[in-house]
C-alpha cells in the first residue's frame, strides 16, 4: 500500500492513501456477493445465481459506496502503523478516486489525522501581576440596601383611582413602527411608571388612565434605545390597561432587619452587607489575578492543538444551548435577538471562548506536568467543603448532588485547576492596586474576563470521541 505523508500543522498530518488493485478487486467482489444474497434473478433462487447474472443487477452508487465501507477502515489503520502516526481523534477523509471497474480498479482517499496538542511553556514562575482592591465605600451599602428593598416592595391592586408615576401596569400593548409592513401584534406588557427606560413621553401617555380604558399615540424611539431597528423611528402605540398596581417599598428600619436581612437592627444588617460585598470584591479580585497569570503565560508559550477540540467544544455549548431553550420554550431567533446577535455572531464568539479555554487549560495541564502537580487525598473533600460553605449547606449535601448528577470527574477536575493556580500565584509577585472608591461596585464582575477563576478552568481538555467526517465514497 502507498501512502504519502504530508505535515500540514503541528496538529495535523495528511495521508494520502492508494490501496493495491487486488485490494480493491476482493473488496468489490464480496461486494458481489453479499448483494447475491438478496438480488432476485429470474430463474434462480434468492443466493444460489451465479455473479455474472448478479452484476449488472447491483447499483453503481451502492456498489461504490459500500467497497468504501470495506476498505477504508483497514487500509487506515495499516497506514497509521506503517507511518507511526498516532491519531488524537477520528480523521476527516476525503474521496481522492474510486475504479471499481476492471481492469483499472482502484481506491485511494486522504485522511486529514488530527494529533495531540503541543505545548513549549514560556516563564511561569514570578509573573508580575497587579490585584485591584477595592474600598466599600457606604454608598455601595446604601445602594445594596435598596435594591434588597425594591426587591421586597408588594404590589396590591388598585381600583378605586386611576394610574400614576410608581405604578406598575399590566397593559395589551401594540406598537406598529412607521414603514411596517403589517400591524403590530398585541402583547401582554408590564410597564413600570417612571422607569428611566421607559420610551420618552409614555409616561405621560398612560397617567391617568384607567382599568379597562384604551388609548391610541404616536412616540418616537430614541437614537440610543437598545433595539437597533427601532433606534430613531416614530411608532403607533395602541395600549389597554387590564390592572394597576400600586408598589409598596417596606421601610428601612430594624423590622425590615429582622424580616429580611436575619439580623436584630438595621445596622447589625448593613454590617452583614458590607462583608457580603467585601468577599465577592476579593473574589473578584482574585478571579481577575488568576485570569491575567494564565493568559501572560498562553502569550508567552506555544500552543498547538487540532481543530477538533474547538469544534467539540462549541458543539457542545450549542447543544446544551439548544437543550436549555427547548426547556423554556424560547426560539433560537428570539433569544439571540434579545443578544443582539446572529447565529454567525454568536457561534464565532462560542469559537472565541472556546479557544481560550482550551490555550488555558492546556498550559495549566502541561505545568502540572512540569511540576509534578497531581490531585492527593483529601483535595476534591476541600473542595466540596468549599462548594458547601459558599451555598450555605452541608459537605454531605454537596457530596449527595455531585454522585447524583455524575459530576465527580468534573469536580476533581475543577480541583486540580485550582492547585494549579495555588502553585502559580504562590510564585507570583502580585502588587495591590487600590481601585477609585467611587468605582461601581456591583458592576464591578461585569469587567472580569470571560472564563475567569479556577472553576471555570480545565486543567485538561477533553479528548474528543468522534469529529466531523467526508464520506468517501
Amino acid at each position: 500500500m502507498q501512502v504519502v505523508k504530508e505535515i500540514l500543522s503541528p496538529c495535523q498530518v495528511s495521508l494520502q492513501i492508494t490501496v493495491e488493485p487486488d485490494k480493491v478487486a476482493q473488496a468489490v467482489d464480496k461486494v458481489y456477493r453479499e448483494f447475491s444474497k438478496f438480488i432476485a434473478v429470474p430463474g434462480f433462487r434468492k443466493g444460489h445465481a451465479p455473479l455474472a447474472f448478479v452484476k449488472p443487477r447491483v447499483p453503481e452508487d451502492q456498489l461504490r459506496e459500500r467497497t468504501t465501507e470495506l476498505l477504508v477502515e483497514p487500509a487506515y489503520k495499516e497506514a497509521i502503523e506503517q507511518e507511526q502516526v498516532s491519531p488524537f481523534a477520528s480523521p476527516n477523509l476525503e474521496l481522492v478516486s474510486l475504479e471499481v471497474q476492471p481492469p483499472d480498479q482502484k481506491f485511494e482517499f486522504k485522511a486529514l489525522v488530527p494529533l495531540a496538542p503541543k505545548v513549549e511553556l514560556g516563564e511561569y514562575r514570578a509573573i508580575a501581576v497587579d490585584r485591584e482592591r477595592y474600598e466599600v465605600t457606604d454608598d455601595a451599602v446604601d445602594k445594596r440596601l435598596e435594591q434588597m428593598q425594591q426587591r421586597a416592595a408588594e404590589y396590591p391592586l388598585v381600583k378605586d383611582r386611576p394610574a400614576q408615576i410608581g405604578d406598575v401596569l399590566l397593559t395589551d400593548l401594540t406598537t406598529t413602527p412607521d414603514g411596517a409592513s403589517e400591524p403590530g401584534v398585541p402583547q401582554q406588557t408590564v410597564i413600570n411608571l417612571g422607569d428611566q427606560e421607559n420610551v420618552p413621553g409614555l409616561d405621560e401617555q398612560l397617567v391617568g388612565m384607567s382599568v379597562a380604558e384604551e388609548k391610541s399615540f404616536r412616540l418616537k424611539y430614541p437614537d440610543n434605545f437598545s433595539n437597533e431597528e427601532l433606534a430613531g423611528k416614530e411608532a403607533g402605540f395602541f395600549v389597554k390597561v387590564v390592572d394597576i398596581h400600586e408598589k409598596n417599598v417596606p421601610v428601612l428600619d430594624d423590622e425590615f432587619a429582622k424580616k429580611f436581612g436575619n439580623a436584630e437592627t438595621l445596622d447589625e444588617m448593613k454590617a452583614t452587607i458590607r462583608g457580603d460585598i467585601e468577599r465577592q470584591i476579593a473574589n473578584f479580585a482574585d478571579s481577575v489575578v488568576e485570569t491575567r497569570l494564565i493568559d501572560q503565560i498562553v502569550a508567552v508559550s506555544s500552543i498547538n492543538y487540532p481543530d477538533v477540540l474547538v469544534e467539540t467544544e462549541v458543539e457542545a455549548s450549542v447543544r446544551d444551548l439548544l437543550q436549555e431553550l427547548e426547556h423554556r420554550h424560547v426560539e433560537l431567533a428570539d433569544y439571540l435577538e434579545r443578544l443582539g446577535t446572529t447565529e454567525e455572531g454568536y457561534l464565532a464568539d462560542l469559537r472565541e471562548k472556546a479557544i481560550k479555554r482550551i490555550q488555558r487549560g492546556l498550559a495549566l495541564a502541561e505545568i502540572a506536568s512540569k511540576e509534578d502537580i497531581k490531585l492527593e487525598e483529601g483535595d476534591v473533600d476541600v473542595e466540596i467543603a468549599d462548594r458547601a460553605a459558599k451555598n450555605r449547606t452541608t459537605p454531605e449535601a454537596v457530596r449527595a448532588y455531585i454522585d447524583a448528577n455524575n459530576q465527580l470527574g468534573t469536580v476533581s477536575r475543577e480541583a486540580l485547576t485550582k492547585k494549579i493556580i495555588g502553585f502559580l500565584k504562590a510564585s507570583a509577585i502580585i502588587t495591590e492596586k487600590l481601585v477609585d472608591p467611587n468605582a461601581d461596585l456591583e458592576g464591578a464582575a461585569d469587567d472580569a474576563p470571560q472564563d475567569s477563576g479556577a472553576a471555570e478552568t480545565v486543567a485538561t481538555p477533553d479528548k474528543p470521541k468522534r469529529t466531523r467526517k467526508k464520506k468517501a465514497e
